[in-house]
């Protein structure tokens, strides 16, 4: 029972393999064996990169607005000094 399983079960992975690797590559016109392409990997490497730059791109946005922010709320906070025009320009 066991051995009719597991030979169901390598079959079937062989039909897979076989599709995935050489059928369809073939049908796309695209290289046989796409599982052992570096090309994959670079591709997967080269979209994490990007993903990081984005993210770091958004945390400068967040930490230039939030920087803004903060300058807003000290010139709010910040009272208006009071200006009579006498004596202003007279050092003591």
């Amino acid at each position: 029972m066991f051995a009719a399983l597991l030979e169901l079960v390598v079959g079937a992975l062989l039909i897979y393999l076989g599709v995935t690797q050489v059928c369809l590559p073939l049908w796309r016109n695209t290289p046989l064996l796409p599982m052992f392409r570096r090309e994959r990997k670079l591709e997967h490497e080269l979209a994490n990169a990007e993903e990081k730059v984005i993210e770091a791109s958004l945390e400068n946005k967040i930490a230039e607005t939030t920087q803004r922010a903060e300058s807003i709320r000290r010139a709010v906070r910040r009272p208006a000094k009071p200006t009579s025009g006498l004596g202003e320009n007279i050092k003591k």
